[in-house]
């Protein structure tokens, strides 16, 4: 019997700053505008709304063939506090889905950017990726702290 074979794509969904926000607050400071790009998801960004959302841009995109293999696509994992997730699809799709996310716009009527991160065969992977991606950005929002304050940074 033959295994399909499928992918985890990890995925990050980033804030802009809306129209109503001041966009002098933003580039003042390199930490508070790194930071307003990872902001918390809101409490209504479900991973069903996301997967909604991701196979109504799937159905956009490519018609009727596009929502034949968006109904193999499952989210594995989305945590609101650092607006990262895990979705799994075929192998032989994964390059549909991974193109989709940078064009979703809107989610739930919000402003958002969706990054595809990486692309591994493996959940475990994935989750490792995130770990160490996370770890640098710590790091970078600590040297940028550091040099705004007047710090001297060795490295």
């Amino acid at each position: 019997m033959v295994r399909l074979k499928q992918r985890y794509i990890l995925f990050e969904v980033l804030y802009p700053p809306t129209d109503g926000e001041d966009f002098q607050t933003y580039s003042e400071s390199p930490t508070k505008a790194l930071l307003s790009l990872h902001q918390e998801s809101p409490p209504q960004f479900t991973p069903k709304t996301i997967t909604n959302t991701i196979k109504s841009s799937i159905q956009e995109l490519y018609g009727d063939y596009g929502s034949s293999f968006a109904v193999q696509l499952n989210m594995k994992y989305f945590n609101n506090k650092t607006s990262t997730g895990i979705l799994r699809c075929t192998k032989t799709n994964f390059h549909f889905v991974t193109a989709t996310l940078p064009l979703i716009t809107t989610i739930e009527g919000r402003k958002v950017i969706v990054n595809c991160i990486h692309v591994s065969g493996t959940i475990k992977k994935c989750e490792d990726y995130a770990i160490k991606r996370n770890l640098q950005f710590m790091r970078r929002v600590r040297f940028l702290e550091k040099s705004e304050n007047g710090t001297i940074i060795t490295i």
